[in-house]
């Protein structure tokens, strides 16, 4: 697991942007370009018009989500590769040290430059072909991360939020099961823990979705109960409270 700020955006320093802007500089000698708007990741992907986003939950692989087709596909880390379906994103968004499966090779999001630093140095340091393209979360300008959350949004929650950014016409959801879907953590037998990380937090990933989602003006499909039901009572508690 990496580790992480306690808070998230990381608080910037003369020394972050120096050693960021060498690791873009070396990483792009390297044949890794770095990502520099959100308007400039909408055209590497070709202005996409739908993006399915699958998160690592049980409801990544339920009936509804198996006949689902989008333009572009977004995925959360490596573990799905391993499985039948939805198994060629577009853009995958991790911090974990583990390689590309295979001859993939798609655009990776990591959330903060340290994270970029180290994954990418250790491909290099490996002989793992680089991404053409990446993107550090929180680098391009967002109302999301330019607030200052009290920890680090999971990768899942990045994914939503980013794919909110690039204003998809259609936005599907599913895998996001906050941890709490009856069949475990992942599809299939699992003997993992059906819980969040340390560094991370439920309330918190919620407050960061609905964040973006609230913002977005295209059709949204949510395939996950949970999540569903999460975002519904947490709009119905701001609609009471007023907020």
């Amino acid at each position: 697991m990496p580790e992480g700020p306690t808070t998230w955006p990381p608080a910037k320093s003369w020394w972050s942007g120096a050693s960021g802007g060498l690791g873009r500089a070396i990483f792009s000698t390297l044949g890794a370009e770095c990502i520099a708007s959100w308007e400039a990741l909408r055209r590497h992907l070709g202005d996409p018009q739908s993006i399915l986003c699958l998160g690592n939950g049980p409801s990544s692989e339920s009936p509804a989500v198996r006949d689902v087709r989008c333009d572009r596909l977004f995925r959360v880390n490596w573990i799905w590769s391993d499985r039948a379906r939805h198994v060629s994103p577009h853009l995958v968004f991790t911090a974990d040290f583990d390689p590309p499966p295979g001859r993939l090779a798609p655009a990776i999001c990591f959330p903060t430059r340290r994270d970029a630093t180290r994954v990418l140095a250790s491909y290099v340091a490996r002989g793992v072909r680089l991404p053409a393209v990446y993107l550090v979360f929180h680098e391009p300008p967002a109302d999301v991360s330019i607030k200052k959350w009290s920890c680090r949004p999971t990768n899942g929650a990045l994914m939503v939020a980013a794919a909110a950014l690039l204003r998809p016409r259609r936005l599907v959801i599913a895998g996001m099961d906050l941890y709490r879907h009856p069949d475990g953590k992942y599809p299939g037998l699992s003997t993992e823990p059906n819980d969040y990380d340390p560094i991370h937090d439920r309330a918190l990933d919620l407050a960061f979705m609905s964040a973006a989602l609230n913002q977005f003006e295209g059709k949204i499909e949510i395939l996950s109960a949970q999540l569903q039901s999460a975002l519904e009572a947490r709009h119905r508690q701001a609609t009471n409270t007023g907020t």
